[in-house]
């Protein structure tokens, strides 16, 4: 990764420090400086001034007052980092976690759907959502640790200046030496973690799936988890090759360059300061000692900066997932355009064929439909037929790879996204009970007092109304015991009720019913079909429906199969075709009857 790019990535995790909690930025960075200044005070300027008060016999009470502005100096530094870590650091952190997850759940929600079929994306995805504060949180702590100790360094570097520069060269090469070492240590680090991170996902997987309640009962009742664990295995033997052939490398980089920085060290330094004060006598005894402790912590400081760099260079490399997620750029959402017309209008589609991303083969294939303002509309076929992708484009969640989707004359490309899904509520196949409330389970927001009696009127009209008076809080029932000990946990069909509601609930010009009676007994169904008769007194209804039943109500029934157009009608009229859908039908007219 070019230097550029590791540069940008730093400052972009270091602005949000510096834009959220400048407070904690800014005053950090004081007082690290003021700690280096006070720690080079307290260390080798103080050790030559005592050495040298000894030697040339000063008065103790300038000795003592020496001691005495050394200590006040300590005892600010120790109040300042008392603040600083134990209160400030604390709340601004919380403060930074805050506002990255606000963007990152803002940033998930305006992505367009077709990104979640690439795994790149859940990568980089995953990494951000779960990772990115963490790492944040290392590139600030690494910069504040970079300022500290090169400040520390530069104090150090100017009494070794001013006292003797030779050593100042000396511990600098003994510092090189250290930098390219951990350059190259990074460097292997870094390719390595490369390596393991879709390995990781995969043994992530096998630990989710034996923790997680949705896979809890088919574990139970098969061997499913045998196979899951022999993956979890092998996952695990692929992430010990890696690293066992990336740590011989960084094994025998680290062994060369510790040895060759010791014996420089000791051989070089040391030997330099005995010559000056035994052989030269150019090294007074003040000098000897602030010298030889100057000389060991400048170089242990210096070598502190190069690796604290690298490896804050190295945390910087990984923001690439970050800043790759957060430049994600959205093709229909948050697509701006006209608004929609309050005059109904026929929904038209032209030729149109979709093909899912990464996949050759067409869901949907050449389609022409026309449906018209309050028509109640069937899409029927088996599974795979296209009927849900079909769906998603009418919502325009997708856009379709040939053909156009029309209003009246009006391409739904040109709407206003956002004002465009607003004349639809759909009740998806695979709809989300979420940890909230009944009432915001069905609003799908706050629920707001004046809403209260339709929240209640669109569970009514769901089949609802028999489960919410056995809810002592009605519709301020929290859902789930996620969060909430007295949470309630609602069955298959309870939670589809739900689902319904919010189609019932919402004001709008389509009803779209992806499979809405999939979960109900026959007599919730029945009382659902009866229910939906009133839906689409207003609207123009679209539903999908494996139990044909509810079809019987339908204008007319499209029935797809390999994502094309076969047959289409009422009921009667493909009932008299006696072709797919009559034969669909009579399989299962016995559970009609039944019903």
């Amino acid at each position: 990764m070019k230097l550029k790019r590791i540069i940008a990535n730093g400052a972009l995790a270091l602005k949000y420090y510096m834009k959220y909690v400048p407070v904690l930025f800014f005053g950090e960075l004081l007082f690290t400086i003021l700690v280096s200044a006070v720690w080079a005070i307290q260390g080798p300027i103080t050790t030559k001034y005592l050495l040298d008060a000894l030697v040339n016999r000063k008065p103790l009470k300038e000795v003592l007052l020496f001691l005495i502005i050394v200590t006040i100096l300590v005892f600010i530094r120790h109040i300042y980092a008392c603040y600083i870590v134990e209160y400030l650091r604390t709340v601004a952190l919380i403060t930074v976690q805050e506002k990255m997850l606000k963007e990152l759940h803002k940033k998930a929600s305006t992505l367009d759907l077709e990104y979640y079929e690439t795994p790149e994306f859940y990568t980089e995805y995953v990494w951000a959502a779960q990772q990115a504060n963490e790492e944040f949180k290392k590139i600030y702590n690494s910069f504040v640790v970079i300022v500290a100790r090169l400040s520390e360094t530069l104090f150090l570097g100017g009494v070794m200046v001013a006292l003797d520069p030779v050593l100042l060269v000396m511990a600098v090469l003994m510092g090189i030496i250290r930098f390219a070492a951990q350059r190259k240590q990074i460097g292997l680090r870094y390719q390595a973690n490369m390596e393991v991170k879709p390995i990781e996902r995969e043994r992530d997987y096998a630990k989710r799936v034996f923790y997680l309640s949705d896979y809890a009962k088919e574990i139970r009742m098969s061997k499913i988890h045998e196979v899951i664990y022999q993956r979890f295995v092998i996952a695990n033997e692929k992430l010990c090759c890696i690293w066992d052939k990336y740590g011989k490398k960084r094994f025998a980089i680290s062994a060369v360059a510790n040895v060759a920085m010791d014996v420089f060290g000791i051989l070089g330094m040391y030997a330099y300061l005995a010559y000056g004060a035994m052989v030269t006598h150019t090294v007074s005894l003040g000098d000897f000692g602030a010298l030889l402790q100057s000389a060991g912590r400048f170089s242990h400081r210096l070598r502190q900066v190069l690796i604290v760099t690298m490896d804050f260079a190295e945390k910087c490399m990984y923001v690439d997932k970050f800043r790759n997620f957060m430049e994600y750029q959205p093709k229909i959402e948050q697509q701006k355009g006209i608004e929609p017309d309050k005059e109904m209008k026929p929904l038209i589609l032209k030729d149109v064929s979709f093909t899912y991303y990464g996949e050759n083969k067409p869901s949907l294939k050449h389609v022409n439909m026309t449906i018209h303002p309050y028509e109640k509309v069937a899409i029927v076929g088996y599974n795979g037929a296209g009927k849900t992708t079909l769906i998603k484009l009418l919502m325009r969640l997708y856009d379709p790879t040939e053909g156009g989707i029309y209003i009246g004359d009006t391409n739904i490309k040109e709407y206003d996204v956002e004002k465009y899904r607003k004349e639809f509520a759909a009740v998806f196949q695979d709809y989300q009970i979420f940890a909230a409330t009944l009432g915001e389970n069905v609003v799908m927001d706050y629920v707001k007092e004046q809403e209260k009696e339709k929240v209640q009127s669109a569970l009514l009209h769901s089949s609802f109304d028999d489960k919410l008076k056995k809810l002592p809080l009605g519709i301020n029932t929290p859902l789930t015991k996620e969060f909430e000990k007295d949470g309630v946990d609602l069955s298959g069909g309870e939670k589809q009720k739900v689902a319904i509601a919010r189609a019932f609930y919402k004001d709008s010009h389509y009803a779209v019913m992806d499979e809405p009676s999939s979960a109900l007994d026959p007599i919730a169904e029945y009382k659902l079909n009866q229910n939906m008769m009133e839906i689409a007194k207003n609207r123009t209804v679209i539903f999908i429906s494996h139990r044909l039943s509810t079809t019987v109500m339908a204008d007319k029934i499209y029935m797809f199969e390999r994502g094309e157009i076969i047959e289409q009608g009422s009921h009667s009229e493909l009932m008299a075709l006696d072709g797919k859908y009559a034969e669909m039908f009579k399989k299962q007219a016995i559970n009609y009857q039944a019903g």
